[in-house]
């Protein structure tokens, strides 16, 4: 039985007037990737955020519960059990300072050893094969690729078992997509777990164990990967893949409309 790093049991959050997040509940198990699917306002971010206990101010966590190794969430959760890579990794780095400069204060801020060869060697597992030159750089002498690289190497010094990617490939032209998608499977393989959020059907398919499709704050569907064609898939999956019709013939002949957006 696989061991569960993360279980989410009718998480519901919201603001005073709105409910965000409705009854959510999935588990994250060891050397899993799980990806959560869904168009943009699903909440799939917001619950990303709620595992980090970094709801925005304004929201809170209404009913259920969320167990870290089947323990309550504490304050050494972030950055040791669990770490994040970024939306949007420009945004992230502060232009000011060097790679290498927040390199080491972020290591050290989550009370990790600082080893230069260390760093070298994880900017070499996500194929930058300069880390010198990487290091001596300033976030907009990078491309986004590269400072996505450098989030990914940041995740895995800070050795946690869990890892959150927040649309790692959405700012990417294809060649990068892909790049960062061998990046996220190689993470599987240093027995990390990832939970993915992404609005791309086929990011999904490429590299998740497990599917979770979320819809105006609902948990709709989950499945692992080899089941997303059978034909007991809730109606909005099945809508999202006739979206793909460049991916998947649209097997059900769903109307979607002229306003349906492919996701």
């Amino acid at each position: 039985m696989c061991e569960k790093l993360i279980s989410i049991n009718k998480l519901s959050a919201g603001t005073k007037n709105y409910q965000i997040l409705h009854n959510i509940s999935f588990d994250i198990n060891a050397c899993e990737i799980v990806c959560l699917l869904g168009s943009s306002g699903s909440g799939k971010t917001m619950t990303a955020l709620s595992i980090l206990n970094m709801l925005p101010l304004n929201v809170t966590q209404t009913s259920g519960s969320i167990l870290y190794n089947n323990k309550p969430f504490n304050e050494n959760i972030c950055g040791t059990f669990i770490s994040m890579i970024m939306q949007a990794p420009a945004s992230c780095f502060d232009s000011v300072f060097t790679i290498g400069t927040q390199f080491k204060d972020i290591l050290i801020s989550n009370h990790k050893e600082y080893s230069i060869n260390r760093v070298y060697t994880m900017l070499e597992k996500v194929e930058l094969h300069n880390p010198q030159d990487i290091l001596n750089s300033y976030p907009f002498q990078l491309s986004g690729g590269m400072l996505q690289r450098v989030m990914i190497a940041i995740a895995l010094s800070l050795d946690s078992k869990v890892i959150i990617a927040d649309e790692p490939t959405s700012d990417l032209d294809v060649a990068g997509q892909k790049e960062i998608i061998d990046l996220i499977l190689k993470l599987k393989k240093e027995n990390k777990s990832v939970l993915m959020i992404t609005h791309n059907l086929a990011v999904a398919k490429s590299c998740a164990d497990k599917i979770a499709v979320m819809e105006h704050g609902r948990l709709v569907d989950i499945f692992k990967k080899d089941e997303l064609l059978l034909e007991n898939r809730h109606k909005y999956t099945k809508e999202l893949i006739a979206a793909n019709n460049w991916l998947y013939a649209n097997k059900w002949n769903i109307d979607l409309g002229e306003n349906y957006a492919e996701m």
